[in-house]
């Protein structure tokens, strides 16, 4: 059964809005994934890349600062807001 398409989504709907961060999170946090671990394996085989802990540490802490902002702006009240 396919997926039935309802239009676009309400902009200023909260749970929309929390929905959305959500899905750029896991976003970040795929492209995160991918480059740092191909940066790796491509450290361990071939080259030497000194900078590669800072900048996996620096971005790790721009991931968390992330989710801490998805976790902030949740909405207070879920049930009352969405049907």
């Amino acid at each position: 059964m396919p997926i039935k398409w309802y239009g676009n989504g309400d902009l200023e709907d909260p749970i929309y809005k929390h929905f959305s961060r959500i899905v750029n999170f896991v976003i970040h946090c795929m492209i995160f994934t991918a480059i740092v671990s191909g940066t790796w394996l491509l450290k361990e085989i071939k080259y030497e890349i000194a900078f590669f802990n800072n900048i996996a540490i620096f971005w790790s802490v721009i991931l968390a600062s992330h989710l801490l902002f998805v976790i902030i702006k949740k909405p207070k009240d879920t049930a009352k807001q969405s049907t």
